[in-house]
């Protein structure tokens, strides 16, 4: 028998989101508009880590990345296309900020991010130190 892992507490966004719905009045919405977060993934290859962000909708100019205590940080902000409060808005929108601790494998000075077809893909380049590496064998 084969063992599963079960992790109670992961699909509990979507539940709010889901509850948050049923009390929402339809088609107009209360004007609050929370905070939203954009799917991320994460990636590490030999010689780097890769993120990508989804960021449909976000002009580059309203995205701000900054690196301070090892810790990257991503930013940024959805603006609504009819302006504030708009009408049964479904698509998020509003500001955003995603955090990833940087490790110190990184060589922070060599950090590139390009936005193509509403994705953001960071490359974090790592070190010389800290990438692998074959050790010859001298016969004696």
């Amino acid at each position: 028998m084969r063992a599963t892992t079960i992790f109670p507490l992961a699909n509990l966004h979507n539940l709010r989101t889901e509850l948050d719905g049923l009390f929402r009045p339809f088609p107009l919405r209360s004007g609050f508009q929370a905070r939203w977060s954009p799917r991320v993934d994460t990636h590490e290859t030999e010689d780097a880590f890769l993120v990508a962000v989804d960021l449909p909708g976000v002009a580059s100019e309203d995205v701000s990345i900054s690196l301070e205590k090892g810790v990257l940080t991503i930013s940024g902000e959805r603006k609504s296309p009819f302006g504030l409060n708009g009408d049964a808005e479904q698509r998020p929108h509003g500001k955003f900020e995603h955090a990833f601790p940087v490790p110190d494998a990184v060589d922070t000075e060599s950090i590139d991010a390009t936005y193509k077809d509403g994705v953001m893909t960071l490359t974090l380049r790592k070190t010389k130190e800290s990438q692998p590496r074959q050790i010859p064998i001298t016969v004696a």
